[in-house]
């Protein structure tokens, strides 16, 4: 007899947003990391990524397909809740996104019926988009994802109105599909204000160090008249930042093997800080997930 999992399919803006996304899974609501293989899924990923694989295998792909999205980056799993962190980052985010839920929608609908040998088959699936605010704003962010996901294959996808979570101005749902906003000053701003607040409470010296070393070797725009010329600025210069304080731990690593994969930010401080909780609670609410007090 097959058991029901909840699915959340998670697709963030990029590398880093999937490892942070991942970390905070982890650390504050105790999801495990899995490796599973195609025929461990539930249905219907049991035979959507079976399938996905052999029709890009048997094409004629150029090198740019070597990321391979039709898999997740990261599968992790808490009792009968089972996250699947995608990389939708790039220009062509909405075609990619889009093009695999054109696959699974579908399958979706059939996963009870035929299991394909699955042990699970997932009875509940929701859509979650985490994307920076950058110089738009959350509700532009929004307004956004609205437009794009309007439809996947002609047929209504993201048609009810978002409905902005009471106590987080960064979270929405409409029906099963969230949106999660990172945001800094002034309402705009990226994943990077953040995570730079959390590396100061862990190691406020250091942090201190690795500025005065990337502000001495180059030119920062950081209070640009510009907006967006501003935003972005200083979303690189705390990229830079939070690069060159892994590097000990992981020479050579990029900015998501240094969320990731290091101690530059502590799990304490991590759980702690405000913004992190508040993220762990939406997803903690939008999958019915208890969570300790």
């Amino acid at each position: 007899m097959t058991r029901d999992v909840t699915a959340l399919l998670a697709f963030c803006d990029g590398p880093h947003d999937v490892a942070f996304v991942r970390r905070v899974l982890r650390s504050c609501l105790e999801f495990q990391k899995v490796e599973w293989r195609f025929s461990d899924f539930p249905a219907p990923f049991n035979s959507l990524f079976k399938r996905n694989v052999e029709r890009h295998a048997a094409a004629d792909l150029s090198l740019d397909m070597a990321h391979k999205f039709y898999l997740p980056d990261h599968v992790l799993q808490r009792d009968d809740r089972v996250a699947l962190l995608f990389n939708a980052g790039g220009n062509n985010r909405v075609e990619k996104v889009a093009a695999l839920l054109v696959d699974y929608l579908p399958l979706l609908q059939q996963a009870r019926t035929f299991p394909d040998d699955a042990e699970a088959v997932v009875s509940r699936s929701v859509v979650l988009f985490v994307l920076d605010a950058d110089w738009h704003g959350a509700g532009q962010v929004r307004a956004g994802l609205a437009k794009d996901f309007a439809q996947i294959d002609g047929a209504p996808f993201l048609a009810e109105p978002w409905q902005v979570h009471a106590d987080d101005a960064s979270a929405a749902i409409a029906a099963d599909i969230g949106a999660y906003v990172w945001r800094g000053e002034n309402e705009l701003g990226t994943l990077e204000d953040i995570l730079m607040p959390i590396h100061r409470t862990s190691d406020a010296a250091r942090v201190g160090q690795a500025e005065n070393c990337i502000d001495s070797l180059f030119e920062w725009e950081t209070e640009h008249v510009d907006t967006a010329k501003r935003i972005a600025e200083r979303s690189r210069r705390q990229k830079a930042l939070i690069t060159l304080l892994g590097q000990r731990d992981k020479p050579g690593g990029s900015q998501n093997g240094i969320i990731g994969q290091t101690k530059t930010m502590h799990d304490a401080d991590l759980n702690a800080d405000q913004r992190v909780q508040a993220f762990a609670a939406f997803v903690a609410e939008f999958l019915d997930l208890e969570v300790a007090g």
